[in-house]
């Protein structure tokens, strides 16, 4: 498990054969690609698959103002919000259509409106251990070419990133229940229904 973003630059530059840097303020051209590149990467892999240290629920009150065409209402997603995974509607049913366009979710769902979703997450202590392999693999790939100049060494890289990231998906996928195959009840598991 990662205690800080240095710590997760430092594991993907020290996998590219540079020295290690004391902050993202360094005046090393490393630590000012870590320093530029690591929001970006970070969003990235957080976005790739619904981590468990990165989930989070949400109400959300409709907008004031009614969209201009199609849907009935807009609902403005959280100031931290990376990706839906799910949205229910009040009565607890899933809202099959809606689509999102500058972070607001437009749909025909009368409010309120809730949501599941990936949350950026910014603390590393909270990644677990593959998650933070993931994070420095990716960082690696993506410092590869500006550090070395070989576009061999930054698709490798890459190929050890997809590895990572598979592997680490696999783990964390396995570490809950999709909401899907609980049934509610009994009835419910009988007919193959889990709501």
């Amino acid at each position: 498990m990662a205690t800080s973003v240095i710590e997760i630059c430092n594991n993907a530059l020290l996998d590219l054969g540079e020295d290690a840097i004391m902050s993202l303020g360094d005046t090393s051209k490393a630590a000012g690609l870590c320093n530029h590149r690591w929001p970006a990467v970070r969003d990235a892999v957080l976005r790739a698959h619904p981590w468990n240290c990165a989930m989070a629920q949400a109400e959300l009150a409709a907008g004031t103002a009614a969209p201009l065409w199609k849907w009935e209402y807009k609902y403005v997603l959280p100031t931290d919000f990376l990706r839906v995974i799910r949205v229910v509607g009040a009565d607890g049913a899933e809202v099959g259509e809606w689509e999102i366009q500058s972070g607001i979710i437009l749909c025909d769902e009368e409010p309120p409106l809730f949501i599941s979703y990936v949350r950026r997450e910014t603390d590393p202590k909270k990644y677990d251990a593959l998650l933070a392999e993931t994070l420095s693999a990716r960082m690696a790939a993506t410092l590869a070419y500006p550090l070395s100049g070989s576009t061999a060494l930054a698709q490798s890289c890459w190929q050890t990133y997809q590895e990572k990231l598979t592997e680490a998906r696999g783990v964390d996928a396995r570490e809950g229940v999709p909401e899907s195959v609980v049934p509610a009840t009994w009835l419910g598991a009988k007919i193959g229904r889990s709501v």
